[in-house]
């Protein structure tokens, strides 16, 4: 099937990227960006992006071995995902960590008076404070490796980016056999290796690796030591304006990187091979012809 789109693509050259755009500026790495409408997403859009991310997904874990890391931004759970968020706690097991766009500072909670003064403004203009913008830039990794459940349930409203990485070098250990006296009660739910392998998740090598990388703007805060992860929530300028030894580091953590961004106002989709238009064109076109239509009322 790809030898036969391939050469489709040779003998009609009028096939496009779209609906996305590749920053051509940008050579050591592509970076594409698909505009939405707006946040949440519409339906069309939602619907086809969901279904082009399975299949980039896919493509990516089967051509390249790569593996998914889902997240989700905690300030993007306000006010419509909350409930859903809480709900599937239990099942997809959020661990916290810090973010920030690159090239910026973080977010230092307000002084009293700061907050006292906002307070009194809203109160006067008879509006809510902005209380989002005292909150940290931070996000929940889901150890539960159910990314295309979580995306149905999180998608569409600016919040969600991954990583697209090779897998952890360290040897995956098996859990030993559960004794059939076990095994058999009633009790038992059968969900035992889905909680070993997330608690490996936990040791996963990416998480301490990600604050060396992108960790030093906190690097003075007393929670630095704590904190599992630290992640960039990459946007077109960040991503074009950074240095090509500055991006290399970043690929040394992930091979691929999505994120809704609310900046861009679209998805924004950054691979480390610099070539690969070629892939796109035929993910796309699969899509096509498989009756998947971009709709935007842009």
């Amino acid at each position: 099937m790809i030898g036969i789109l391939r050469k489709r693509l040779l003998e009609h050259q009028e096939l496009t990227l779209e609906p996305f755009v590749r920053a051509s500026a940008v050579t050591d790495c592509s970076i594409y960006w698909c505009g939405v409408d707006q946040f949440p997403m519409n339906f069309y859009e939602r619907a086809w992006l969901l279904e082009f991310l399975r299949r980039l997904t896919q493509q990516l874990k089967q051509t390249d071995g790569l593996r998914e890391e889902t997240f989700l931004q905690s300030k993007a759970t306000l006010p419509d995902l909350m409930d859903t968020f809480l709900k599937r706690s239990r099942t997809y097991m959020p661990l916290a960590g810090m973010t920030l766009v690159p090239g910026t500072a973080p977010i230092k909670p307000p002084k009293a008076e700061e907050m006292r003064e906002a307070l009194e403004k809203a109160s006067k203009n008879n509006t809510s404070p902005d209380v989002a913008s005292w909150m940290p830039d931070n996000a929940h990794l889901f150890l539960d490796k159910s990314a295309e459940a979580q995306r149905e349930d999180f998608f569409g409203h600016g919040g969600m980016f991954s990583l697209l990485m090779k897998p952890d070098p360290k040897p995956r250990q098996l859990l030993p056999e559960v004794p059939r006296i076990f095994a058999t009660h009633p009790a038992y739910t059968g969900t035992l290796q889905k909680q070993y392998d997330m608690v490996q998740s936990f040791q996963n090598d990416f998480l301490g690796q990600s604050k060396l990388i992108f960790g030093e703007p906190f690097r003075e805060d007393p929670s630095y030591d704590g904190l599992p992860f630290i992640l960039p929530l990459l946007t077109a300028k960040s991503v074009m304006d950074a240095p090509p030894d500055t991006r290399k580091d970043w690929f040394e953590l992930f091979d691929g990187y999505w994120i809704e961004s609310k900046p861009d106002r679209g998805l924004l989709l950054v691979l480390k091979n610099p070539d690969f238009d070629d892939d796109l064109l035929e993910l796309l076109e699969e899509m096509r012809e498989d009756g998947h239509t971009y709709r935007s009322t842009r």
